[in-house]
């Protein structure tokens, strides 16, 4: 029973078979292509994406360091600004307390002329006991309502 050729029915399968797998062959090649194809248009998009998202990022980049030497600027202006600013406040208050000098000065004289006054109105009126002196003239001019502390409010 054993034959020595091929029987006709193993034979087509044997073709059927080897034709199956040619076609499964080309099938899985075109697969192949058109996922190759189908890939290299994925990165092309991807790289195309990437490229306009890494031109955006360095034009920001640009405008932030634009942004950031014009916020240096100013803040340099600022600071001098300040600095000037410092500087008046200081001469102000050395003002300040050169007139608080001055007033402080003219109190001073004030009481000084006072005492003065009463001095001289005591030396008068121990060598002329009954006259009306000009003493007594300066001393009723110098009275609170019309001394010099009260001419300043």
């Amino acid at each position: 029973m054993a034959s020595s050729s091929p029987s006709p029915a193993l034979t087509e399968i044997v073709r059927e078979h080897q034709g199956a797998q040619l076609e499964n062959r080309r099938h899985t090649e075109n697969l192949r292509k058109t996922a190759v194809r189908d890939i290299g248009d994925l990165c092309d998009v991807a790289t195309t994406s990437l490229s306009t998202q890494l031109g955006s990022v360095l034009e920001n980049q640009r405008e932030i360091e634009s942004l950031a030497r014009d916020c240096a600027h100013l803040v340099q202006q600022h600071v001098r600004s300040t600095t000037k600013w410092t500087k008046l406040v200081d001469q102000f208050n050395g003002s300040l307390k050169e007139l608080g000098d001055v007033q402080n000065w003219a109190q001073v004289i004030e009481r000084d002329m006072l005492d003065v006054a009463a001095t001289l109105e005591i030396v008068h009126a121990s060598l002329n006991p009954s006259a009306d002196t000009p003493a007594d003239r300066v001393r009723a001019s110098l009275t609170p309502s019309r001394s010099m502390s009260n001419l300043r409010r």
